[in-house]
């Protein structure tokens, strides 16, 4: 089951109009595109825990309001209560729809936001399930300290364990082109810097699972039979960094999935609390959510990318009365319980397609 976080004291009375000219403000300092003709923004966003927290009705306008900014989305954790969700879409307009997945790992749903006027849900909708006979073995790399030193330990033949959340693939198209995504919330385990071994081993489950993925998606899009070759494989893949060593974004690139460049802009307007982003999550150091795409025609069509970090935007005079009272670290750790109760302790990702 979903582990809800707590709810913060005192509580947050959230005035959605206030927060949604905050927050398209920050969609043009962020230069965010509008949604437009002859372009499509797809984005995904991980939104903690929806159903299983006590989000007010200003809480789900606010993010009504920054799901609208795209196209189509495809979004995590959404709990096996989905009455949050779908009042979430029903404030997004009557122009938008959903489909969604059942549940599954800590009773959890995937779905698609799109705007009907615009995007067309095709004819393939489904889970990844693989049998048996594909569950690949590899050997897996991990990098950590003990004891003050670099060590690196490599575990040999690990086999993957099914999805703990079986990715909900789903077929859409959008004036001349059209593709299948694969919308995914990974296996997190535990960091591969653990100093203990059972864990690293967890990490070890989580690369297994990201390589299944990518199999999966190089045989579909190879296949003669396949529905699309256009696949898009995106949403909370926790794949922490970009570095070298980290063996989630190999087994990611290993058959020639390519992420999305989301993490690398230091031009970015600098805001009270943030200098640029550098990551999807609210801590602003980690690069769980990812989109990558097939090595087709396709990824060709990208025109802009971005992450959207609502929380440099919303509930500022909460912000300034913790700032005003506490330690620059204590108030970003008060705020954060705020941001993660209402909204999510992730920011959307989003790319831009040229659909002409």
């Amino acid at each position: 089951m979903a582990i809800p976080f707590p709810k913060p004291e005192p509580a947050l009375r959230i005035r959605s109009s206030s927060e949604i000219v905050a927050l398209d403000k920050h969609f043009n300092r962020r230069a965010t595109p509008t949604p437009r003709n002859n372009r499509l923004l797809v984005a995904s966003w991980n939104i903690a825990n929806l159903g299983a927290q006590a989000r007010t009705r200003g809480a789900l306008t606010v993010i009504a309001h920054i799901l609208k900014r795209f196209d189509l989305t495809a979004v995590q954790e959404i709990n096996s209560d989905y009455s949050d969700f779908r009042q979430i879409v029903k404030l997004m307009g009557a122009e938008y729809d959903f489909i969604m997945s059942d549940t599954a790992g800590n009773d959890e749903r995937l779905a698609y936001v799109f705007n009907r006027t615009k995007v067309r849900p095709e004819k393939l909708f489904g889970e990844v399930a693989l049998r048996p006979r594909e569950y690949p073995k590899r050997n897996v790399t991990v990098h950590y300290r003990q004891n003050r030193q670099a060590k690196v330990q490599t575990f040999t033949d690990v086999k993957f364990t099914p999805f703990d959340r079986n990715p909900f693939i789903g077929s859409f198209s959008c004036n001349r082109i059209d593709f299948v995504l694969a919308n995914v919330h990974l296996y997190f385990g535990k960091f591969q810097t653990s100093s203990n071994e059972a864990d690293r081993l967890k990490y070890a489950r989580r690369v297994l699972e990201i390589y299944a993925l990518a199999k999966w998606a190089k045989k579909r899009s190879a296949g003669g039979n396949a529905w699309d070759k256009d696949i898009v494989l995106l949403g909370d893949m926790n794949i922490p960094n970009m570095e070298n060593n980290e063996a989630t974004l190999k087994a990611l690139e290993e058959f020639s999935w390519k992420a999305v460049e989301l993490y690398g802009d230091t031009n970015l307007a600098t805001t009270e609390n943030l200098t640029r982003i550098g990551g999807s999550n609210l801590g602003n150091d980690k690069t769980y959510d990812q989109i990558a795409f097939a090595p087709t025609s396709l990824k060709n069509r990208i025109t802009n990318t971005g992450v959207f970090d609502f929380d440099s935007a919303v509930f500022a005079s909460t912000w300034k009365k913790l700032a005003a009272a506490n330690s620059h670290a204590k108030a970003v750790k008060g705020f954060n319980a705020y941001l993660r109760y209402y909204i999510s302790d992730h920011r959307p990702i989003w790319v831009e397609l040229a659909t002409n």
